[in-house]
């Protein structure tokens, strides 16, 4: 044992005794919880996820086996927002798997653990630090930079585990690693016995390099070029004071919500002839289209959806559904009272306001 990995985890434990964060799921060893913690609070700030997310989801889906039950337009209101949509079916997959196969049970190794959905090495070393008290160490990105920049000369991963065997209990020495790294990301100055492995001179190096934004010259809306884009028209059909509404089919997803008919802007065909066909494809009316009130951006894994949103008025025919779902009419006073898609929200805001 190299005494400077000793004396290191002697000041880690008297910093994080200091300085911990208190989150909920630090006061819990069962695995589903500490499970939907770890997910969650992957990219997103963890004060968002334990002041808001978390709980109302444990409220919603206590254990796995309530959440087996549910479906993923179950799940979505209360995922939506965390972003990285992926992570959040993932847990649905796995919470089936587990009732279905394990009995509802977690598997108690790493290597069970990363045959499950949306699990990988740094979560399933999580789950077993965190609620087995397995001595292991959870390594991700800003606990290896910290190894590293420290312990350049040595291998991070059995380095890592060098360090967790020498501590008097792994889950803590994970928890302090964790919260060092978010202090370091920080800039704040680490004090007691642990800041001489800290001076004021490495700090900068545990900082995250800010990226780089793209500048807008022309207030249009600039693609991410790294996602995949789909641009959709939309219409919103006005009659007597009324708008029409479509509820999404069966078979689709959120299937049962509402929202205003539309479809993808084919190649080489503006956003208005866009509408003018896709209405004519789905309910079989011709429409007039006026210039769109409002364009919006959503970002859903790699796609970008671009929505263009255009007040529109039934010329000729009478709105019948081609595909098996339902239609209606609805006067803006009641669209709270719908459950319409979150990507209509903003164009059901603004309809609010606006004159028939």
């Amino acid at each position: 044992m190299n005494p400077n990995f000793t004396s290191f985890n002697q000041a880690l434990f008297d910093w994080y005794e200091a300085n911990k964060r208190d989150f909920p799921w630090r006061h819990t060893q069962d695995p589903y919880q500490i499970w939907i913690s770890e997910i969650m609070s992957q990219q997103t700030q963890i004060t968002r996820v334990a002041d808001g997310f978390y709980p109302k989801f444990l409220e919603r889906f206590p254990d796995v086996f309530a959440l087996a039950k549910a479906e993923w337009e179950d799940v979505f209101p209360l995922w939506d927002g965390l972003g990285y949509y992926s992570r959040g079916k993932n847990l649905l997959k796995t919470a089936k798997i587990l009732v279905k196969h394990y009995e509802g049970k977690f598997p108690e190794t790493p290597e069970g653990l990363e045959k499950l959905p949306g699990i990988g090495k740094y979560t399933a070393s999580a789950i077993c630090s965190f609620a087995l008290h397995q001595e292991i160490p959870a390594i991700d990105t800003n606990i290896s930079k910290i190894i590293q920049i420290l312990w350049s000369e040595f291998n991070i991963i059995e380095t890592a585990h060098t360090l967790v065997k020498d501590a008097s209990d792994s889950w803590i020495w994970n928890s302090a690693m964790m919260d060092l790294a978010d202090s370091l990301r920080r800039g704040i100055t680490i004090e007691g016995d642990l800041h001489e492995f800290f001076p004021p001179e490495i700090l900068p190096k545990f900082k995250p390099k800010r990226k780089k934004l793209q500048k807008n010259t022309d207030s249009k809306l600039v693609p991410n070029t790294d996602l995949k884009r789909i641009e959709v028209g939309i219409a919103c059909i006005h009659k007597d004071g009324k708008y029409l509404i479509q509820s999404r089919p069966k078979g689709k997803s959120f299937a049962g919500w509402w929202e205003f008919p539309g479809g993808k802007r084919e190649k080489g065909e503006s956003y208005r002839e866009c509408v003018k066909r896709e209405i004519q494809e789905e309910i079989g009316v011709n429409v007039s289209v006026r210039p769109h009130f409002l364009q919006c951006v959503h970002q859903f894994e790699n796609v970008e959806l671009i929505l263009t949103f255009h007040r529109c008025q039934i010329q000729a025919g009478e709105p019948a559904p081609l595909e098996k779902q339902k239609i209606k009419w609805v006067l803006p006073s009641d669209f709270g009272k719908i459950k319409f898609l979150k990507t209509n929200a903003e164009a059901v805001r603004k309809l609010k306001s606006m004159r028939v």
